[in-house]
């Protein structure tokens, strides 16, 4: 699994944080779908490997909200959830593979039928229906971080863009991935409290949403998406 996608929850909080800035100028009489408890499935796509769609999912996560806050955060391990009944499409077939698995749930190209795959392997091996799927790939992690500049982390100085490399670094030097993540992610909220910084991110996050690099599904839950919460709320 590509170390990048170690910050995908820093990241989905960001996107969360947009909320403080939309808010005021939004108003709908659709119903919410983040009223009460809900549970967003996120794919960590990558697209270095090839295939007619958005990426393979390197890692997943289960994010359970309640009106609107984060609660809980579930790991979920690709590789060895598969579909119960889906059959793979001949292109993956071709390569030998005989079962859908979620690793392969974003092969084709209808990126919503993807993710709706991918919510029924995720239900029938872990037990857990999602409401929402927020796909994210490696190109959204890092416009974002590079739009706040250099974001100080404790203990290790400044940070200028290529996260990627300070987490490996962290890595080498001993430290768990989880640590190396949780340093960074504090750095970046530390950082949204300059607000110019915050309203960088905020550009850098809707500009990868409309690139294609963030995908909502279904597409009608972004701007509830955006609005439901604030970073203040769950740093």
């Amino acid at each position: 699994m590509d170390t990048k996608n170690k910050i995908i929850i820093g990241l989905f909080i960001v996107i969360l944080g947009l909320s403080i800035v939309t808010y005021e100028n939004y108003m709908t009489n659709s119903q919410n779908v983040f009223v009460g408890e809900k549970h967003v499935l996120l794919l960590c796509a990558d697209p270095s490997e090839p295939r007619p769609g958005i990426g393979a999912v390197d890692m997943a996560f289960i994010i359970t909200m309640n009106e609107g806050k984060i609660t809980n955060v579930t790991a979920v391990y690709p590789h060895n959830m598969a579909h119960p009944t889906a059959q793979p499409p001949a292109s993956l077939r071709a390569q030998g593979v005989s079962r859908w698995f979620l690793h392969d749930a974003l092969w084709e190209n209808d990126t919503e039928r993807g993710a709706r795959l991918a919510q029924e392997i995720v239900e029938y091996n872990t037990g857990i229906k999602t409401d929402i799927v927020v796909i994210v790939t490696p190109q959204a992690v890092d416009g974002i971080l590079q739009s706040i500049g250099p974001v100080y982390v404790e203990g290790k100085g400044y940070v200028s863009g290529n996260s990627i490399q300070f987490l490996r670094e962290e890595q080498q030097q001993g430290a768990t991935r989880g640590v190396a993540v949780q340093s960074l992610m504090k750095a970046m909220f530390n950082a949204t409290k300059d607000r110019s910084k915050y309203l960088a991110m905020v550009k850098a996050g809707l500009q990868q949403y409309q690139q294609g690099n963030i995908v909502v599904v279904p597409e009608g839950a972004v701007v509830q998406f955006l609005i439901s919460t604030g970073l203040e709320r769950v740093s």
